[in-house]
C-alpha cells in the first residue's frame, strides 16, 4: 500500500493510495459523494491478490484530496478531476465508482477520446432520479455535514439518508471521512460544500448521451436491496450502453461494497477476467492507437533534448526519445518530431542541429523543454562548441553536433537524419530512462 498524489482539474491536488504492483494493469476506484477513498481498501487488496494495479481516489474535497479551487462539486467537475487522472497513468485503466463516482466515470468515458478509459464498473449508478427523490437524499446528505457527539452518530446520520435499506454494518471505513476535534465532536474532515454541491436531476440529458457514446466493456453493479436505483432504472442504463451486462448483489445496498465485500469483490473480479483479462493485449491496425503506444512504451529508451538555433539566432529545442544510431560510416544519427510541433519548420530549414543525452540528474530539463514555453533556455547553461554549432546543454551525459543531412516522411512525423561532427560524453554518469511512459533511473556498479 502506498500513498500517490495525482493533479485534478485547475492544478489542486488528488490523493490515493495505490495497490499491488506499478505498472500492472491499472483499476482506479471512486468513492460515492461524503466517503473516503478507504471504502475501497477491501476491493483493492483483492485486485492486487489478482494481479492488478489498483489506485483508490480521494474526490475534490474529501479526505486527503484538496478543496476544490473554484468551489465547484457538480458532476462535470469531479469527472473533470478523472480525466486530468487517467491521462497522468502510463496506460489505460478500468474506472470503478460508486454513485456519483461512477457517474463520474460514464462521462469520462462517453465524453473524451477513444482510450482514456480500458473497461467501466458502475456501482449503484442511476441517470434519473425524481425530483422530491433528489431533495429528500440531498437533506439527509446534507445532515451528514454536521458535528456529532459520537461515532454512532456518525453511522446513524449515514444509515439516515437511505432509511429503506438495512443500516450499513461494516462502519469502520465509513467513519474515516470524519475526525475528532479538540473539543470530542465528530466532524467531517473534507469540504462541507462537497454535501450540496451534486444535483443530479439536472444532469440526465448529459449523462444519457455520454452513456450511448460507450464503447468499452462496461457492468452495472446494484446491490439487490438499493432503494433509489431500481432494477428497472439499470437495466434502461444498460440498454443506452452498448454491450453493457448487469450484476446484481444480494442482501446489499448503497454500502455494498463494504457491507458484502466478498460477494462483490467476486463480482468485480469475475467481470475484470472475463472481460479485460491479464493476457497480453493485442493492436491491430486500425485500433485504438492507444494500445500501440503502451506496446512501444515496453521499450526502454534513453532521454534526449534536441536543439538548434532560429532562424534569429534564438536556441530552441524540445524533448524526445525517438534517437538512434543509423551508420558509423558516414556518421548519421537521426531524430523524429511530430508535423503538429511548432518547431517542425525550423528543425527542417536548420543547418544543423544537436542530440543532448540526459543523466538523472537532468530529469528537470527533460520535463522544461518537454512542456510549451519560449522560455525553455532561461537560467539555462548552455554553449556552442565548435563554429556553425548548435547549441549543447551543459553537463549533458553525451552531446552529437551534426550537420543536416536529410528529411524523410514518416507518417505523423519526420525523420531528421543528421551527420555528426563532433561527439562529447561523461561514460561515468548514469543514464536517464523512459519506459512504460515514465522515468526509470539505472545505478551502474
Amino acid at each position: 500500500m502506498h500513498s500517490v498524489t495525482f493533479q485534478g482539474a485547475g492544478g489542486a491536488s488528488i490523493a490515493g493510495t495505490r495497490f499491488g504492483p506499478e505498472g500492472a494493469p491499472t483499476v482506479v476506484l471512486l468513492p460515492a459523494i461524503g466517503q473516503s477513498r478507504s471504502v475501497w481498501y477491501a476491493a483493492a487488496e483483492a485486485l492486487a491478490d489478482a494481479g492488478r494495479c489498483a489506485i483508490c481516489l480521494d474526490p475534490r474535497g474529501h479526505g486527503d484530496s484538496a478543496r476544490a479551487p473554484d468551489g465547484q462539486y457538480d458532476l462535470s467537475a469531479y469527472a473533470a478531476d478523472l480525466k486530468a487522472v487517467l491521462v497522468q497513468l502510463s496506460s489505460r485503466a478500468t474506472v470503478v465508482g460508486i454513485g456519483p463516482g461512477g457517474l463520474a466515470g460514464l462521462i469520462a468515458a462517453g465524453e473524451s477520446a477513444p482510450g482514456l478509459v480500458s473497461s467501466l464498473v458502475l456501482v449503484g449508478v442511476t441517470a434519473w432520479v425524481e425530483q422530491d427523490v433528489a431533495q429528500r437524499l440531498g437533506a439527509a446528505t446534507e445532515r451528514k455535514s454536521r458535528a456529532f457527539a459520537s461515532p454512532e452518530d456518525v453511522i446513524a446520520a449515514i444509515a439516515e439518508v437511505h432509511p429503506l435499506e438495512p443500516a450499513p454494518t461494516s462502519t469502520e471505513r465509513l467513519l474515516d471521512g470524519y475526525a475528532r476535534d479538540a473539543g470530542g465532536l465528530w466532524r467531517w474532515r473534507g469540504d462541507p460544500a462537497v454535501f450540496t454541491g451534486f444535483r443530479l436531476a439536472e444532469e440526465s440529458p448529459r449523462i444519457e448521451i455520454a452513456a450511448a457514446r460507450i464503447s468499452v466493456p462496461t457492468t452495472l453493479i446494484r446491490g439487490a436491496l438499493n432503494e433509489t436505483v431500481s432494477p428497472e432504472a439499470t437495466r434502461r442504463l444498460q440498454e443506452l450502453i452498448a454491450g453493457a451486462e448487469i450484476q446484481e448483489v444480494s442482501e446489499g445496498g448503497h454500502h455494498v461494497v463494504t457491507d458484502r465485500a466478498e460477494a462483490f469483490n467476486a463480482t468485480l473480479l469475475d467481470f475484470l477476467e472475463r472481460r479485460v483479462p491479464l493476457h497480453p493485449l493485442t493492436y491491430r491496425s486500425g485500433a485504438d492507437p492507444r494500445l500501440l503506444r503502451e506496446a512501444l512504451g515496453c521499450f526502454g529508451t534513453g532521454v534526449t533534448v534536441v536543439t538548434t538555433f532560429d532562424s534569429q539566432g534564438q536556441p530552441i529545442g524540445f524533448t524526445a526519445n525517438s534517437f538512434t544510431s543509423v551508420s558509423l560510416e558516414p556518421p548519421l544519427v537521426l531524430f523524429c518530431i511530430a508535423r503538429k510541433s511548432a518547431n517542425l519548420d525550423v528543425f527542417c530549414r536548420a543547418p544543423g542541429f544537436a542530440i543532448n543525452i540526459l543523466h538523472i540528474g537532468q530529469q528537470p530539463t527533460s520535463d522544461r523543454f518537454a512542456r510549451p514555453s519560449e522560455s525553455r533556455f532561461d537560467g539555462l547553461d548552455w554553449e556552442v562548441r565548435s563554429e556553425g554549432g548548435a547549441p549543447i546543454l551543459t553537463g549533458s551525459r553525451a552531446s552529437f553536433d551534426c550537420r543536416a543531412h536529410s528529411v524523410h516522411q514518416g507518417g505523423d512525423h519526420l525523420i531528421i537524419v543528421g551527420e555528426v561532427q563532433r561527439a562529447d560524453y561523461e561514460p561515468h554518469r548514469d543514464p536517464l530512462l523512459f519506459l512504460n511512459g515514465k522515468y526509470r533511473r539505472v545505478h551502474f556498479g
